[in-house]
């Protein structure tokens, strides 16, 4: 009897272990179930029955292919410049797991700068930094805080439940996968009225080609953020 309220007791803990258990803070900034849509949402992606379903879009200059894909949703309701955000993520199942990858975008305040913590399918994870001209001299560029690498907690193949985690504070940060370290890294100032959301793309830097031009759906449930310990 004992072993078996062990088992069940291990399996209810196991049930739980997403965000609840990943994002550290004793303050809540921000947490969705994703049951309903509201209107603080904004960009390409659907929200109901428990799930944020976001999907890349390709771009092209009239019929010609320019652009990898991809596709984002942000939450306007407040700016969040410091947090502990965490989500659980299923990605699909892609004959080329290196041009599918998603994952917490933070740091956000319009579709050219950004960041954002990236899973991908072939299991591996980055930190992308994406700059808008006017911080980079007049050129669009991105930046790679963590290049691709793989992780021993990230599960992949598709149709599996990852959980990320990012927390941002100041000039640093961390990442986690599964409740396990990634890697830390630096910024080079304090965010500063931005906002966070989901983001979906190809496998950055192996992009613009026509290979990432197929649109790719990821499926995110239990965000929460809360403050940095």
């Amino acid at each position: 009897m004992v072993s078996r309220l062990v088992a069940a007791a291990a399996l209810v803990l196991a049930a739980s272990a997403g965000p609840a258990l990943a994002c550290k803070g004793s303050t809540t900034i921000l947490q969705d179930n994703f049951q309903t849509a509201e209107p603080d949402w904004h960009g390409t992606g659907s929200i109901g029955n428990g799930h944020a379903v976001v999907t890349s879009t390709p771009f092209y200059d009239g019929q010609n292919f320019v652009s990898a894909t991809f596709g984002g949703m942000f939450y306007g309701g407040k700016h969040i410049d410091s947090g502990d955000a965490c989500v659980d993520m299923v990605g699909p199942a892609v004959a080329d797991p290196t041009n599918a990858a998603a994952g917490i975008m933070f740091g956000f305040t319009d579709i050219d700068s950004f960041w954002v913590f990236f899973a991908r399918e072939d299991g591996q994870a980055a930190l992308f930094h994406f700059l808008p001209f006017d911080q980079n001299g007049g050129v669009e560029a991105t930046l790679i805080p963590i290049a691709y690498q793989p992780s021993a907690a990230l599960k992949h193949g598709g149709g599996v439940t990852n959980t990320l985690r990012v927390s941002w504070n100041g000039k640093s940060g961390a990442t986690y996968i599964n409740d396990q370290p990634f890697w830390p890294f630096a910024m080079s100032r304090p965010l500063q009225n931005t906002f966070v959301g989901l983001y979906v793309g190809p496998g950055f830097p192996s992009t613009y080609s026509p290979q990432g031009s197929v649109p790719i759906s990821y499926q995110f449930s239990n965000l929460k953020i809360t403050n940095v310990q």
